[in-house]
């Protein structure tokens, strides 16, 4: 299963994690993991567009974490269009992938 996790201070996410594997169908095959890596890689690599420090991310086989404390408004409004995109994929996938909202 994929596990997405969001951090909060307040409103604003100031760090995201997606780890695991889906393992919806077999690789190469499995839309699930293809839908959530799409979205979620194109949202950092658009964070780090407009000027989020690579150092902030941390990429492993099967694990992305993302420390976005110091992020914009601009970024911001971006990650929560990450969130909807992956709740979207969980309401039809639920038994592969799993949004996680943390408030602190």
């Amino acid at each position: 299963m994929i596990r997405a996790k969001f951090e909060y201070a307040g409103e604003d996410v100031v760090a995201y994690e997606i780890s695991g594997h889906a393992m919806s169908n077999e690789p190469g095959k499995d839309l699930v993991c293809a839908g959530v890596s799409a979205v979620a890689f194109g949202l950092t690599n658009a964070l780090i567009g407009l000027g989020l420090d690579e150092e902030r991310v941390k990429l492993d086989d099967g694990y992305l974490r993302v420390d976005t404390t110091d992020a914009d408004e601009d970024m911001n409004a971006l990650i929560y269009g990450l969130i909807v995109s992956l709740e979207t994929i969980e309401r039809e996938h639920d038994e592969y992938l799993s949004v996680i909202n943390y408030d602190f």
